[in-house]
């Protein structure tokens, strides 16, 4: 299986964040309006915490939206880094002229593993494409997220966001932590702290 070497890069992002203000007021027990702002950026900050590639779920996207992964070259299996992956979008690769083309859906499966990882496999019938016009010259766009966002990791991030904003919060900041571990537990992929 080609393990990408490339980031994944964002294409679409997700219509609004996983846990909405109104629900970060409700459970802080915020009546005025005058920290909205301040509770907003807390959001987004403990959606980077557990998003993407560099959040602490090791890949997981909390919301529906659409990624890219670039390849050097085109193998049978490509891993898509990123999950949960609903769908293929589109399959590109550029040959030696760097023209593009589009590599139809009846040519390939969206398929995930015993350990969670999704990948694209080309039919053994397909013949792979040889000579890429560039790095990166192959691309993989695929829909990923969650379409309803687990209540635990809702759960979490609004913990996350009583950390940051709540100054009783950060006075028992080890118990709240310990409670945000054991939510998210299951959605870490193992050997990731």
């Amino acid at each position: 299986m080609l393990i990408p070497k490339h980031r994944p890069v964002r294409v679409t992002p997700p219509a609004g964040p996983p846990v909405s203000l109104a629900d970060v007021k409700k459970a802080l027990h915020v009546e005025h309006n005058e920290d909205d702002g301040r509770l907003q950026d807390e959001i987004a900050a403990a959606v980077a915490h557990y998003e993407g590639p560099d959040g602490i779920l090791g890949g997981v996207i909390l919301s529906e939206q659409t990624w890219r992964q670039d390849f050097d070259r085109v193998e049978q299996k490509l891993l898509l880094p990123l999950r949960p992956v609903g769908d293929i979008v589109t399959v590109t690769w550029k040959d030696e002229d760097g023209a593009e083309s589009t590599i139809g859906d009846t040519n390939y499966a969206l398929l995930t593993d015993a350990a969670g990882r999704s990948y694209l496999r080309f039919h053994d019938s397909y013949e792979l494409p040889n000579y890429l016009y560039e790095v990166a010259g192959a691309s993989v766009e695929f829909a990923t997220g969650y379409e309803t966002v687990p209540a635990d990791i809702k759960t979490a991030v609004i913990v996350r966001v009583q950390l940051q904003y709540d100054e009783a919060a950060s006075n028992n900041g080890q118990n709240l932590e310990r409670i945000e571990a054991n939510l998210i537990r299951k959605y870490r992929r193992p050997g990731i702290a």
